[in-house]
């Protein structure tokens, strides 16, 4: 029996697309096949739109534009905030890869003319919208262009022909272009989001189980794999606590997992470690065996805390193949309610930390990561986002998603909030990472609008990604080798400013961060080391002139108005003219 050897996520995207959308959009081509494509890619933009743009259905339906003559962009959507939602939509059959060189292109062309007003380019659709267009144009207005695709990479050519897009209009205004990157995973967590605002109940059937009542109630067991993929198959990563790893597609264990159910399932239940779903109340239901052979339980609120990968891995077979070769896996269900709130939070930590959950597991959900990890690996430099004991150490050519996100903090752009974020830099918090908050604590719609979201822009390329770091690591390393021969007191302050002086830098030098080459240039190291030691000799003078009232260095500069005085400062002297 033919079987979609596709990723489940792709499977069931399609599914939901033609459920919301069936009789509300049509597609068009020379055979069934085209047709069915051209109606996913439109109802892949109509449902990004109500995703992420807040728009109704029938907006979002209306926003289409695709056909003859549409430049590139596939849908036009105005947001009552005025904000321009161009989207160049691509469904992909197959879920990997990426749109071809020459549609970004043309949809790159697309929305810089629109930016310009040049609406005599587009085709009738959009000329329809002019009226609205020409409206929210008199006004202050932003314009967010967003790839959106069933895809999980794209390249760097791609993603710095958009950059350097949104940089060029937001020369113009700053803060009036974004580039969204939307691909596959991005819609599979939007679909898994809207399934786990309901709470999963599940039944289950186990063998040969044992019980424990106190000081939570607990049932221990074995279970078919296929019912576990079958119940992953139907929730997918709602199934699994938003704490912990989800699934994440093929790596040396899954491989090894599959391997298993395929060559030797018999051997599954042995040398697999099992699966551990918490519950808000377990039930038995049914006839009931005293001698524990076989049970069935009513799971409520049910949720995968360990395992994740296990249960993601068996659902990638088809249901039929384990009818055929039967295979066992063992399972633990925990009961969570009436103990401590923090009870179940607890059970996730402890059952997960032979392996602990590291911020770096949540990054490791954004496919971007990945991407710029590949297109770096192709080039001779390592990214480590997913860390273990076995990752080598920073070198040369090897940095770590913890170095960059620092380095990332200290060159951004953001004229209000860059000390804020150059104090989470020298205090080490965690809220660098934070992807559901922005830096005022308020709860954000989207990834993108989070800190990590802005650090980890979708129109970051790998090559600045890489560049950044070098140059922060350059100027740290200059700083803190200075430091260890200066007298104590100005190596304490050297210590003390070492991130305000990369932040500098990077105010002065933040075109290298898009330099032509991959690596730093010598040329441009010795540009990077003169800048350092100019700003450290006005730091070092205008920290000099300031009363700190004997507060330790690390204490003036962790206030936020110390950093902000500091900096004017230091900017002021080296603008000034050489006596």
């Amino acid at each position: 029996m033919a079987t979609d050897a596709r990723p489940l996520e792709i499977q069931q995207i399609q599914a939901l697309l033609k459920t919301q959308f069936n009789g509300a959009i049509f597609g068009v081509g020379k055979n069934p096949v085209d047709v069915e494509r051209n109606f996913l890619s439109k109802a892949l933009a109509a449902y990004f739109l109500m995703v992420r743009a807040g728009a109704s259905k029938a907006d979002a339906v209306a926003a289409t534009i695709d056909g003859g003559n549409d430049h590139g962009i596939d849908s036009v959507y105005i947001s009552p905030s005025g904000i321009f939602w161009l989207v160049q939509s691509k469904y992909i059959h197959e879920g990997k890869g990426e749109p071809i060189l020459g549609d970004a292109s043309k949809f790159k062309d697309g929305v810089k003319d629109f930016a310009a007003g040049k609406f005599e380019r587009f085709n009738v659709a959009l000329e329809a919208k002019l009226p609205a267009i020409r409206a929210v144009m008199k006004n202050a207005y932003a314009i967010h262009f967003a790839l959106v695709y069933t895809g999980t990479s794209l390249n760097d050519d791609r993603i710095q022909m958009f950059s350097d897009l949104e940089n060029a209009l937001n020369e113009v205004q700053p803060g009036r272009a974004r580039f969204v990157r939307y691909g596959l995973y991005d819609f599979h967590a939007s679909l898994a989001s809207k399934r786990a605002e309901k709470s999963i109940t599940a039944e289950v059937e186990i063998r040969n189980y044992g019980l424990i009542h106190r000081p939570a109630r607990a049932i221990y067991g074995v279970m078919r794999v296929g019912d576990l993929a079958a119940l992953y198959i139907e929730h997918g990563h709602a199934l699994v606590r938003e704490n912990i790893r989800r699934y994440r597609g093929s790596s040396s264990v899954n491989t090894e997992i599959t391997k298993t159910l395929l060559e030797a399932p018999e051997h599954f239940v042995y040398f697999n470690n099992g699966v551990t779903l918490l519950c808000e109340k377990i039930t038995a239901v049914g006839a009931t065996d005293a001698d524990r052979k076989l049970g069935r339980f009513q799971l409520e609120g049910v949720s995968i805390i360990n395992g994740a990968q296990t249960a993601g891995t068996v659902a990638q077979q088809p249901l039929s193949h384990y009818e055929a070769h039967p295979a066992d896996v063992l399972v633990t269900f925990i009961q969570s309610s009436g103990d401590p709130a923090d009870f179940g939070d607890r059970v996730t930590a402890y059952r997960n930390n032979q392996n602990a959950v590291q911020v770096q597991d949540f990054i490791a959900l954004d496919d971007n990561q990945e991407n710029w990890r590949r297109t770096l690996k192709a080039s001779g430099v390592t990214y480590i986002y997913k860390p273990s004991a076995q990752d080598p150490h920073a070198a040369e050519r090897i940095f770590t998603a913890q170095e960059a996100v620092n380095y990332l903090a200290c060159a951004s752009k953001d004229g209000k909030n860059w000390a804020q974020l150059l104090n989470l830099v020298m205090s080490g918090s965690p809220l660098l990472w934070e992807q559901k908050r922005n830096l005022q604590g308020e709860s954000v719609a989207s990834v993108d609008e989070s800190v990590y979201g802005r650090l980890f822009v979708s129109s970051l390329t790998a090559r600045r990604l890489w560049r950044t770091t070098q140059i922060g690591r350059l100027v740290r390393e200059l700083v803190e080798a200075d430091a260890e021969v200066l007298p104590p007191e100005q190596g304490a302050l050297q210590k003390a400013a070492v991130f305000l002086i990369v932040h500098l830098v990077f105010a002065r030098l933040f075109s290298l961060c898009d330099g032509i080459t991959v690596m730093l240039t010598g040329a441009e190291r010795a540009t990077i080391s003169r800048e350092a030691d100019k700003i450290r000799a006005a730091m070092a003078q205008a920290y000099g002139k300031e009363n700190w009232g004997g507060a330790e260095p690390l204490a003036v500069f962790a206030d936020l108005s110390n950093l902000r005085r500091l900096k004017g400062q230091v900017m002021a002297t080296l603008a000034a003219p050489a006596a």
